[in-house]
């Protein structure tokens, strides 16, 4: 089974926004969603910092590092500051980096290469927040981290980096030959592992140009591995990206779902790739797998949990993922098909599990899942609302399926502001944008204060 970093004792929960962020749609489903995720979170936090889920009673940096960008940011800001800050690990010959999450089939570092999530994780914090105490140690940190997989797990021929997909780091998750062979699987290249080196050279340059520090050498490398990406991963033929580039060179064809909302959501694929993911990409009639098509010999459910764990399971969080990259484009078809997939599982049962089985939406793995929870929630915050959080302020561009009429987020924590957001209408496009009842650009600078009304009325 899968094994973690430090673990933290079950006591009490405490959430720093404990309330606000009150969600209505007119539609009880989402409603009664939206709640049971907040529920979800709300339970997740022990001694201050984020467990994983109710059998993981363990700090994870992927698992932290996906929540607090989907939504726990927003949500959490002290618990995603500390949990975060709390993910480090000394290297030889480097110093401090982010910790390396392990797992029972692969071991660790350097078959898991997935620790850079940190840096992206924590970036999100402070576009949220604004707060410059996370600048020094994230900056460092990623440095650090970008030095290592370089000196590591850097494939100079393919320009790419190795080891294991992100999260996906169970036999299931890989051919039945690769199994129990960790240093087999370090030597392959996974799409969304090296995009999320690509996102860790882009956290550098951002965070370094807040500290005015020099960071072209790290903007060069960013291109080149964007290059490397495309060059090596996308399938013209099929129109999406490739899963993994195998130990001997040969690209496995499958989809890869957190890939492929990554590569979107990061710029790598232009709009044209990007529309073509989103009309090509394979998907289930419960919702968006985690890949796919299935591997065969890893499709037995009698058989231990570990057997089929990652084998095209429906992971909430890669939904999450996989709606925001479609409102990124626009696409309301893609959107609408996820956010009703989750609703309609998350109906199965009274929390938020780890993942459920593709053909019949059966819950499965563990129940109250921070990340899962964290998936819809940010259907709720980056799709039908739209927020897009940068240094500057929050942009809104919502995507709004028309079963809606009207939706309300309610005492909205922002820095120093509180906000009511209120959308009227559907679609895709602003007709009118207020603040107080006064006509802006769809945007609330990070400087306002106070309390606020803002009224987005879609055509």
């Amino acid at each position: 089974m899968i094994l973690a970093g430090p673990t933290l004792s079950a006591t009490s929960a405490t959430a720093d926004n404990g309330t606000g962020f009150e969600f209505s749609s007119g539609v009880s489903a989402y409603d009664q969603a939206y709640q049971k995720a907040r529920r979800v979170i709300a339970a997740d936090v022990q001694d201050g910092k984020f467990l994983a889920g109710q059998n993981w009673q363990q700090v994870w940096t992927r698992d932290t590092s996906y929540s607090v960008e989907l939504a726990c940011a927003l949500l959490h800001p002290d618990v995603s500051k500390t949990t975060l800050l709390g993910l480090s690990q000394p290297v030889d010959g480097i110093g401090d980096c982010w910790y390396q999450d392990k797992c029972g089939h692969f071991a660790g570092w350097p078959n898991l290469t997935d620790a850079i999530v940190g840096a992206s994780g924590t970036w999100a914090l402070y576009v949220v927040t604004g707060d410059r105490e996370l600048l020094r140690p994230l900056f460092d940190r990623t440095v650090r981290s970008l030095q290592r997989a370089e000196r590591d797990a850097f494939d100079a021929k393919l320009g790419l980096f190795r080891g294991c997909s992100s999260f996906m780091e169970s036999n299931s998750g890989y051919p039945k030959d690769y199994a129990m062979k960790g240093e087999r699987v370090g030597k392959t290249c996974a799409l969304s592992t090296c995009l999320l080196y690509y996102r860790g050279y882009l956290v550098a340059v951002s965070a370094g140009q807040a500290l005015g520090e020099d960071v072209r050498g790290f903007r060069d490398k960013a291109a080149q591995l964007k290059k490397a990406i495309n060059t090596h991963f996308w399938q013209p033929d099929k129109g999406y990206y490739a899963y993994f580039i195998d130990d001997v060179g040969a690209i496995n064809p499958r989809m890869e779902g957190l890939g492929e909302a990554f590569a979107i959501l990061t710029g790598v694929a232009d709009a044209k790739k990007s529309n073509l993911i989103l009309k090509n990409t394979p998907t289930t009639p419960w919702g968006f797998p985690c890949l796919w098509p299935q591997f065969e010999e890893w499709r037995d459910y009698k058989r231990d949990f570990a057997h089929y764990y990652h084998n095209g399971m429906i992971w909430p969080f890669v939904q999450g993922y996989w709606a925001w990259a479609a409102t990124a484009q626009k696409n309301v078809p893609v959107f609408a098909r996820e956010l009703d997939a989750l609703v309609k599982l998350s109906e199965k049962n009274d929390t938020f599990m780890e993942l459920y089985r593709p053909e019949d939406g059966k819950p499965d793995g563990s129940p109250r899942q921070l990340w899962s929870a964290s998936g819809f929630l940010s259907m709720v915050y980056h799709g039908l609302f739209g927020m897009e959080f940068t240094e500057q302020g929050v942009t809104f561009a919502p995507v709004v399926p028309e079963r809606f009429e009207q939706l309300v987020l309610n005492q909205v924590k922002y820095r120093g502001a509180q906000l009511r957001i209120v959308v009227k209408g559907h679609g895709t496009k602003i007709r009118h944008f207020q603040i107080d009842g006064k006509s802006a650009k769809p945007f609330v600078p990070a400087t306002l204060t106070g309390s606020h009304e803002i009224v987005i009325t879609m055509r």
